[in-house]
């Protein structure tokens, strides 16, 4: 059994260099990439990086010419043949998202018990508005009993090149950054707390601070499309949902209209924001009031979706289709009346599919065919648990 552990281990190596010298350089190319060299650790280490793009793992891994493993999430791995293909080529160590994943920290362990690097993105989910994201504990303290060396690494130019709400990418210019090693003797000196605010510094990105200093140009098709992921409540009427978009520009019926331009920037007669950081802001806060003036009353709800139990890593099944809402003490999808207070995590899965978890362990996810904003299910349970 160990010898199939280290012959799988020697493919995946071999892969991986293969991959990195011929199709790393091509993407590079393609996506307007630079990264600083480096070898790569020569012993066992963990990576931290921040996280923008579905593909980041490449554009890390492009940065390293050592092999190392990624963690994806499970959903990854419930796409038939090209998740057999993720597995079988790459092996990453699958993370459910909807609550604490013990097998993956422990899969990690293993994996740098073994002699191998791990890489793992601190946020744990992509950003919305272009800052990067909080970090949980529990990766540096993950770091200090691992007893490897620690990295870390920035990713710039990815909240641009494929914003998490957008239809389509774009393309602009990307940059990656190693940026700091802490030995295993370090880490062992240093507090969980003190390690968590190195990486932190580390791997912060304010993406449209950055592009005020440069104003590159991300270039692409209908660059507004689904802008409505993101920005939930129109600042004009102060509704919730209204927003709808439609190539370059996008609108509410109260009459706000305004674009979203190829460096980022919002445009529009009378906009009070010029970037989806500032608005993002500017709703969250102003969701609070909505919330607490709500009362028992649904505080929003969109129809057509669809819900999934997930009964596996690798699997799920259809439950029902029909209208989804929040209010303060249920959250209902389909027919199916859900308590808040039995919802222990509720996350969001690539663009737009919510994901939740219950006390005693079952999982659901809520997919929708039009676009729709999860971010705005997600802001109001966290405002109502207080998480």
């Amino acid at each position: 059994m160990q010898k199939n552990k280290i012959k799988r281990y020697l493919f995946h190596r071999v892969v991986y260099v293969i991959l990195h010298y011929s199709v790393g350089r091509i993407i590079k190319r393609i996506m307007r990439y630079r990264c600083s060299k480096h070898k790569g650790p020569s012993a066992p280490s963990l990576l931290v990086a921040n996280h923008n793009l579905n593909i980041d793992p490449v554009f890390v891994a492009m940065g390293f010419s050592r092999h190392m493993y990624f963690l994806a999430s499970e959903h990854a791995f419930r796409k038939g043949f090209s998740s057999s293909l993720l597995r079988f080529f790459f092996a990453p160590i699958p993370i459910n998202k909807s609550i604490s994943d013990i097998y993956a920290i422990k899969e990690i362990i293993r994996r740098l018990k073994s002699g191998a690097s791990v890489c793992v993105f601190a946020e744990g989910d992509r950003s919305y508005n272009g800052m990067t994201g909080p970090m949980q504990l529990s990766i540096a303290k993950l770091a200090k009993t691992c007893k490897t060396d620690l990295i870390t690494f920035r990713i710039e130019g990815g909240y641009f090149t494929a914003p998490r709400w957008a239809k389509k990418q774009r393309r602009g210019k990307m940059a990656g950054n190693f940026v700091n090693r802490y030995t295993a003797e370090e880490l062992q000196s240093m507090t969980a707390t003190q390690i968590s605010s190195h990486i932190e510094r580390d791997i912060y990105e304010d993406a449209y601070e950055r592009q005020k200093a440069r104003l590159v140009r991300y270039k692409g098709k209908d660059l507004a499309e689904h802008i409505e992921l993101v920005l939930y409540l129109c600042p004009n009427c102060t509704r919730l949902g209204t927003i709808r978009s439609e190539g370059e520009r996008f609108y509410c019926a109260c009459g706000l209209s305004a674009a979203y331009t190829e460096t980022g920037l919002l445009s529009g007669e009378d906009l009070p924001y010029s970037t989806i950081t500032e608005w993002d802001r500017w709703q969250s806060n102003e969701l609070n009031e909505i919330v607490s003036r709500a009362g028992d009353r649904p505080i929003c709800m969109d129809e057509g979706q669809t819900l999934r139990i997930v009964s596996a890593a690798t699997d799920s099944t259809p439950a029902g289709t029909g209208a989804m809402s929040i209010s303060r003490d249920v959250f209902h999808c389909a027919g199916y009346d859900f308590g808040i207070n039995q919802i222990t995590r509720l996350v969001i899965v690539g663009r737009m599919t919510l994901l939740f978890a219950l006390k005693g362990g079952d999982t659901y996810e809520v997919h929708s065919d039009t676009p729709r904003s999860a971010l705005k299910y997600k802001e109001i349970y966290r405002i109502l648990t207080n998480k």
